[in-house]
C-alpha cells in the first residue's frame, strides 16, 4: 500500500439491513458490492482482514412487538382512512418510524381478508406519535379495539430506544425465549 505499509485489516462499519416492508437485497448482493469497493479503493491485492458489523441482519427478525389496538377512529379531514391507535408508539421503542424511515412488516388477525388503508399512531397525546401516515398500510376492515398486531423485524434497537415513563407510559417490556431445537441457535 502507500509508502510501503500493508493494512492488516479494515473495519467497514455497518450494519447490514434486516427485512422490512420494502424489499431488501440479499446478503450476496451486499458482499459483492463491498468486495468491489474494497478492490477499487484498496487495490485488488488487499488481503487483510475485513470486518463488517452484521447489525439488523443478524438480530432484526429475532424480535416481534405484540401490540394491542386501543382505538380506531375516522377523521373528517381524512375520511378514506381509519386512524388505528396502538398501545405502543414512537416513544415506546418505535423511534425509527420517525419520518417513516423504517417501515416494519405488520401481521394482523385475519390477514388475507378485506383490507383498507390506515394511519398507525401511538398511544400518547403527543402530535409526533404517528408511526405511519404517508405509507399506505392496509389492515383488515374487521379490525377492532382489543385486537393484537405483530410488528415484525423489531429485534434491533427497539428496547433500547424505548423511553422510561414518557407521558406516564412504562418502557417497552421485553421477553426472551430460549432457542428451540433445530433453530440453529443455542441457549
Amino acid at each position: 500500500m502507500a509508502e510501503g505499509h500493508e493494512l492488516a485489516g479494515v473495519n467497514l462499519g455497518g450494519g447490514l439491513p434486516s427485512r422490512h416492508v420494502d424489499p431488501t437485497a440479499d446478503i450476496e448482493t451486499y458482499s459483492e458490492a463491498i468486495a468491489g469497493s474494497v478492490a477499487t479503493h484498496l487495490g485488488p491485492r488487499f488481503g487483510g482482514l475485513m470486518m463488517v458489523e452484521p447489525g439488523r441482519y443478524l438480530v432484526g427478525d429475532a424480535g416481534v412487538i405484540r401490540t394491542e389496538v386501543v382505538q380506531i377512529v375516522r377523521r373528517a379531514s381524512d375520511p378514506d382512512r381509519r386512524w388505528v391507535f396502538l398501545d405502543v408508539g414512537l416513544f415506546n421503542g418505535l423511534t425509527e418510524t420517525l419520518g417513516e424511515a423504517i417501515r416494519y412488516r405488520i401481521q394482523a388477525p385475519g390477514d388475507g381478508s378485506s383490507t383498507g388503508s390506515v394511519v398507525l399512531a401511538g398511544p400518547s397525546c403527543d402530535s409526533a406519535d404517528v408511526l405511519y401516515q404517508t405509507y399506505q398500510y392496509q389492515l383488515p376492515l374487521h379490525l377492532q379495539v382489543g385486537d393484537h398486531l405483530e410488528i415484525l423485524g423489531t429485534g434491533a434497537y427497539t428496547s433500547s430506544y424505548s423511553s422510561v415513563g414518557f407521558n406516564g407510559f412504562p418502557p417497552l417490556t421485553s421477553y426472551y425465549l430460549p432457542a428451540t431445537a433445530g433453530s440453529g441457535l443455542t441457549s
